[in-house]
């Protein structure tokens, strides 16, 4: 029998968003002080924060090309992921891991993600999730941080799953609603939900809804 496909994210689901969001103002903490200039701190709070990464890497890389300066900037930033992750083991939702290690049986678990290809492989070896997923979709190093690039590869390959379950990218529910994917948007860190998507707040509505499917 033809297993199912069941696409999810990582950051908010099987590990808490904090290593994210975290690396996320600490790298502009950063540049602000090689700069210099502490208005950069700015960016870090806001919805187009890569423009100010676009911004920043100008200042301080005036004479490489955007991609070397994408390049340059996402690793610094997945750096400090990882540092992240090694120091809080804790952060990791070992209930929902076990969950999905349980459906393997049944369903593909694959991992769409904007993390780097190499990143990503450091995460899931720091974390012991690499056996959890059947394949990853990962972005590569040149690229933004932009899921509808990595979800276009991904449906190429695989074509649609049966669902995808995210967490707080809105981007990645509007592709899915754009190309009548089933998304559910796994708030379990209390955030605001999202209009028009269909929400789980918990582990147990999460298991409902995937036993449902």
């Amino acid at each position: 029998m033809k297993k199912l496909i069941i696409a999810t994210t990582l950051s908010g689901l099987f590990i808490k968003s904090d290593p994210w969001k975290k690396a996320h103002i600490l790298w502009f903490e950063k540049v602000a002080e090689k700069l210099q200039d502490s208005s950069v701190r700015g960016w870090a709070n806001r919805q187009d924060y890569f423009n100010g990464v676009d911004i920043v890497m100008r200042r301080l890389y005036p004479d490489l090309s955007e991609e070397k300066r994408t390049i340059k900037a996402r690793e610094a930033y997945f750096d400090s992921v990882c540092e992240y992750i090694k120091e809080n083991p804790q952060i990791l939702n070992k209930e929902i891991i076990d969950y999905f290690l349980s459906l393997k049986d049944k369903y593909k678990i694959m991992l769409v993600t904007t993390n780097t290809k190499d990143k990503i492989g450091r995460i899931l070896s720091i974390t012991n999730l690499a056996n959890l997923f059947d394949a990853i979709e990962a972005s590569n190093p040149e690229e933004k941080d932009d899921k509808g690039i990595v979800f276009d590869r991904f449906l190429k390959k695989y074509g649609k799953p049966v669902l995808y379950l995210g967490t707080d990218r809105k981007e990645s529910f509007d592709y899915c609603k754009k190309n009548k994917i089933h998304c559910i948007f796994a708030n379990l860190e209390f955030q605001e939900n999202i209009e028009g998507v269909d929400t789980v707040h918990n582990f147990g509505e999460l298991k409902e809804k995937i036993e449902n499917l």
